[in-house]
């Protein structure tokens, strides 16, 4: 459970009065998150969606220094929550957009607040960025964008600091579940003017030899039928361009593979519900695929395909 503590009243969200959708943009103030800030910015001045821009403060102690400080615990952690929204509002004063965002900081462990907050505030869409991928990263948990996304039940859009623009190529992973679909769903509603998607299901029994009527080829069948259907249905709904793709391999890297022979500027995939060994060892496609991709990625959670 994290350790909150409220914003100051000004810096607060603003009631909502309307079915305007929220997004959460998650940011430190720093560089590493500019990306997520201008997808935000584009995707609220396309679909008139209102910004909450979040910051957190880790909770006291933090190092061994602060230890011997003569402030209290809550004492410090206020004053760190304070220097944090003082630093995400002024990383935010050279995007005009940003003016009319609401701004907030609160104090906990990074993800759990992340998640809390966009459960209060009724986000549609959290946003943050990609982040660094160091192995000692990995290893204390520091990677904020994973630990986000495990727990996430909205879609969780993670961006590389110099993304600029709504996405122009959008690859789609497809293993026809809920979530996947609704991944594919969203990521044609993210695509900006004029750019398309490709909708990718990477084959089982790669390299297996087979004969007509056997089980791989019933399965390969199968799977290039519901393919077509669902880029049919995408096309249909959204009228963007749409494409289908068999791809054959080890699910992360092919599809880590074909968006930068593609040059496609956004991975979208559904989540999985997680067994307790996928969790230990973050060895799901999604996460791997996170970890390695050099463009955006985005995760939708079987809630939010739910609902």
């Amino acid at each position: 459970m994290s350790t909150t503590v409220h914003a100051d009243a000004e810096s607060s969200p603003t009631t909502r009065t309307s079915a305007i959708p929220r997004l959460l943009v998650a940011t430190a103030g720093d560089r590493e998150s500019r990306g997520a800030m201008r997808l935000a910015a584009a995707l609220s001045a396309r679909d008139h969606s209102d910004v909450l821009a979040l910051g957190v403060a880790l909770p006291f102690p933090r190092n061994h220094a602060g230890l011997f400080s003569m402030r209290t615990a809550p004492a410090i952690d206020e004053d760190d929550r304070r220097a944090v929204l003082k630093h995400v509002e002024r990383s935010l004063r050279d995007l005009e957009a940003a003016a009319t965002w609401a701004k907030q900081a609160m104090v906990g462990m990074p993800a759990d607040v992340i998640n809390e907050v966009a459960t209060a505030s009724h986000a549609s869409m959290i946003l943050l960025g990609a982040g660094r991928h160091k192995t000692l990263d990995r290893v204390f948990g520091g990677e904020t964008a994973i630990a986000v996304m495990r727990r996430a039940h909205v879609p969780v859009l993670a961006a590389p600091s110099g993304v600029r623009e709504l996405p122009n190529h959008a690859l789609v992973a497809i293993d026809f579940t809920r979530a996947s679909a609704a991944a594919a769903d969203l990521a044609t509603r993210l695509i900006g003017a004029g750019g398309r998607v490709t909708v990718a299901h990477v084959c089982a029994f790669g390299g297996a030899v087979h004969r007509e009527g056997d089980l791989v080829d019933i399965y390969r069948t199968g799977a290039r039928a519901k393919l077509e259907h669902i880029v049919c249905e995408l096309r249909s709904r959204s009228g963007s361009r749409v494409a289908g793709a068999m791809l054959e391999g080890e699910p992360a890297s092919a599809l880590l593979d074909y968006a930068r022979r593609e040059q496609c500027d956004l991975i979208a995939l559904g989540g999985h519900e997680q067994g307790l060994m996928d969790r230990i060892l973050l060895g799901s496609v999604r996460t791997q695929v996170l970890r390695g991709a050099r463009c955006s990625v985005l995760i939708v959670p079987p809630q939010a395909a739910s609902e």
